[in-house]
């Protein structure tokens, strides 16, 4: 333990480092070892890491992996060094050409997290950051992250969100969000209002799958008036962004709205 330093935050940079030297996933016993940490305060630690959504966990093999949004932390550093062509500097052309706030969304059970959001040039830009979580029912980036789940698991995921919401009048009905689905799957993006936010909505589609990663999808928000006036234009553009990354990344595969991975067998 280095003088001054506190302890928890040392902890968290060892373990990022840790990834950062091994590139390979890690048990808790493992970084347990490593470290010579208790086991019980390992285990805390890398899940609290994993519900922040900096760290993956896979629950057959029990261990954790580095996520994107770990990555992301240090990407517009990388531009600024090296030159542009990392998924910030392609979001923030995204941004510039549209004015619009750009949400990068992963998902988390139920739910999704939001690793990346340039906000909007536009005076009535969208007021997100980083970290804001939102129902995947509920949101346009959530629908294009639910596309590979059956019918089945659908229900599941919808009743388990609908339980969290106090208000029964914004709890949504089975047929209307499966039909919202099928329309999301069929045409490659999904519109919906902004959670928590009245008057605005996201259109979203999906980013080019990363090896080893979880999906990800790409968003842009407005005023609703202004993505309804504006949604062609808004789809072609977030489909730009998709083909640009995956043109320059060759560990992204071809996974875009144009062309997603076919979904779960349907129930």
């Amino acid at each position: 333990m280095t003088a001054g330093v506190v302890k928890s935050a040392q902890r968290v940079l060892e373990v990022l480092e840790h990834f950062a030297q091994t590139h390979m996933p890690a048990s808790v016993a493992e970084i347990s070892r490593r470290f010579g940490w208790p086991q019980s305060s390992t285990s805390v630690l890398l899940s609290s890491l994993e519900q922040l959504g900096y760290l993956s966990h896979d629950a057959e093999t029990r261990s954790y992996r580095p996520t994107v949004r770990v990555m992301l932390l240090g990407a517009w550093l990388h531009d600024e060094i090296f030159g542009e062509g990392s998924l910030v500097s392609a979001m923030d052309g995204l941004r510039r050409s549209t004015g619009l706030t750009v949400l990068v969304g992963m998902r988390q059970g139920v739910q999704i997290r939001l690793v990346l959001v340039l906000r909007g040039l536009r005076p009535d830009a969208v007021p997100l950051a980083s970290g804001f979580i939102a129902p995947a029912c509920a949101s346009a980036i959530g629908h294009m992250l639910l596309l590979g789940e059956s019918d089945t698991e659908l229900g599941r995921i919808l009743r388990r969100s609908n339980a969290a919401v106090p208000d029964p009048a914004q709890r949504l009905a089975l047929p209307d969000f499966l039909a919202e689905l099928r329309r999301a799957r069929s045409q490659g993006w999904s519109m919906r209002p902004a959670f928590g936010l009245p008057g605005r909505a996201v259109v979203a589609t999906a980013l080019p799958r990363m090896a080893g990663q979880p999906d990800l999808a790409l968003g842009l928000g407005a005023p609703t008036a202004h993505v309804a006036a504006e949604l062609p234009s808004l789809v072609a553009a977030l489909r730009q962004a998709c083909l640009g990354l995956a043109e320059r990344r060759p560990v992204l595969a071809a996974h875009s709205a144009a062309g997603r991975r076919p979904a779960r067998r349907r129930s």
